[in-house]
Order: C-alpha cells, then structure tokens, then sequence
C-alpha cells in the first residue's frame, strides 16, 4: 500500500467553468458538464461557508444506512458522477490528478493504496476536492470517505480516496496554520497507525494544488513522517505549471526521531516553557522560538508534536 497526499485547490473548479480546454475531444460531455456545473453542486445551495459545506458532504457521504447519511444529498452526487463521468476525465482537468499522474503513470488510485485529499475549510475548496476524489476512484462512489475533522480515526482506509478537512489551511496568519497543521500531523499519525498499515509502505506528496502559502507546512508534515521512521519512504512532488514535464521531487530532511521527542516535549496547552539552556537546539528556529524569556512552539513545532504522540492532556 502507498499513501498518497495531495494538498487540494480549485483549478478543478474552473476547469469544470471551462471544459472545453480539457475535453476537446468530448463535446458531448463537455456540453452535459457546462449544463450540469458540478462545481456548483453546493455554491447554488447557498452554501458557501465550510461549515455549511462540511455539513452537506459528511451527510452525502456517510455510509448508507447510517443516521447522518442523506439519501438525497447521496443521489445527487451519485447522479452528477453518473453523468458527468469523472472516471474518465483526463488528467490536465486539475493539477491534483496531473501530478498523481505523471508519478504514478495512472490518474486512477489503486485498491491497493490510500490517497488523502487535503482540503481547505472552504465550500470551493471541498467540492473541489470531492470531485478529484471521485475521479481518482474511478468513479466509484463507494470508494469515498470524508473527514470533517483530521483528528478523526480512519478505520480501514485501504482502497479508499479520503477528503480530509484542515482548519486554517487558508488562513493568512500563523494562529490559522497553527491549527491547521495540529490537525494534519495528528492526520499523519492516525495514517501510520491506521488498520492494516505496513511500516515499509510509502508515502507521497503532491503539493501542486491549493495555497501556495501552504506547502511549506505539508513539506513539514512529510519531514516529520519521514523522521519518525527513517526507513519508509517519504518522497513530494509539485507540477511546474507551465510544462508537460515529469513531475519535480522536492527535497525532504530528515530530522533525529530522539532529538524530536527530547526538545518538544514538556509544552504547556499555550506551546510555552521555559528556557533551560543557552545553546542553539536542533530545532530552534523551526519547531519553537524565543520570546519572551520562554520558547514558544511554531506551528511546525505543532505539527511535529501531534504526528509524534506528544500533544498535551486535553490537546489529544
């Protein structure tokens, strides 16, 4: 099994504005997608907030039978996939199935694998991400689950395209990307311990999509799971835009798992405490930094904490 990431965007959504740019050879689908508008699936609710979007598709999605799921909210994304027939969209449609492309020689995911579409807390942002899920499936609705929260166990993810909301993964501050990557490196530590992992099976980035301010963060997150076990491989890609070239390896560092656990333990719930030492540490600078007297952790430091185990009583 490989666990593919893919930080999520919208160029999707304005492909699907604009079909006819990817689908030349299509017209006939083209026309049923300008008629249809998939990426309006929520925007013409009236839902344009993430909480109401988080809302729709955690009902949508929910397995059948089960009290949250809504049975119309399910046929109405199973009739748009039906007719809009994302299983066979081409990979140029988004730059999340481009990239999953040119690495893995296929826009389809395996069953076999585990791909985790990061989204942002948007309406934009999830539908996106709900429509490159359905294509990377196939098609196949079956395949989907929805994580309106990161924290949130994954049971038996094998096969499965799983949409995972990240709060404050667009946020233009530090307290938003605080939060967001709490939430993904409890993300990334409920992947590692997930039903039916195996500790020599990879991990893959794909960080072409969505904000740009973030791929520092997710590169983070792939740094802090290649630290913890230095044997699995962790590799990250981005797409250059302007090119049909292969897909571009980022390069990833690999951080002592001991010297992690040994500098980020010992925070309080408000990141603090206090400075024991004068010398430079591995990780000042990155996973906390001075002030006041005190070092307070950055948001990698967040994130590093949550991914390795040691989130505070309370935190967890």
């Amino acid at each position: 099994m490989t666990v593919h990431v893919i930080s999520v965007g919208v160029s999707l959504r304005d492909s699907l504005a604009d079909p006819g740019k990817s689908l030349r050879d299509r017209p006939e689908l083209v026309q049923v997608i300008e008629d249809l508008a998939p990426q309006r699936l929520l925007a013409d609710k009236g839902i344009i907030d993430g909480d109401g979007a988080s809302a729709w598709l955690s009902s949508a999605l929910a397995t059948p039978g089960s009290p949250e799921r809504d049975d119309a909210a399910a046929g109405e994304v199973a009739d748009l996939s039906v007719r809009t027939r994302p299983g066979v969209w081409p990979d140029s449609m988004s730059a999340e199935l481009g990239t999953f492309a040119r690495v893995q020689g296929t826009g389809l995911l395996s069953r076999a694998d585990i791909a985790v579409l990061v989204c942002s807390d948007t309406s934009d942002g999830l539908v996106s991400g709900l429509w490159n899920s359905v294509a990377l499936a196939g098609g196949d609705l079956g395949r989907l689950n929805y994580l309106p929260v990161p924290e949130r166990a994954l049971g038996q993810p094998r096969g499965q395209a799983i949409l995972a909301r990240v709060r404050g993964l667009n946020a233009g501050d530090e307290r938003g990307f605080r939060q967001a990557m709490r939430g993904l490196g409890q993300l990334g530590h409920n992947l590692l311990q997930a039903d039916g992992a195996d500790p020599a099976e990879p991990f893959k980035f794909y960080l072409s999509g969505g904000f740009k301010a973030a791929i520092p963060y997710l590169i983070g997150v792939a740094e802090g799971l290649r630290s913890i076990d230095p044997k699995r491989s962790v590799t990250a890609y981005v797409l250059h835009e302007a090119t049909k070239s292969e897909a571009i390896r980022l390069p990833l560092r690999h951080l002592l798992s001991s010297r992690v656990r040994q500098e980020l333990s010992d925070f309080g719930k408000a990141g603090r405490k206090d400075i024991e030492r004068d010398v430079p540490a591995l990780l000042e600078g990155y996973g906390y930094e001075r002030e006041g007297g005190m070092w307070q952790l950055t948001a990698f430091g967040e994130g590093l904490r949550a991914m390795f185990g040691l989130l505070p009583e309370g935190l967890q």
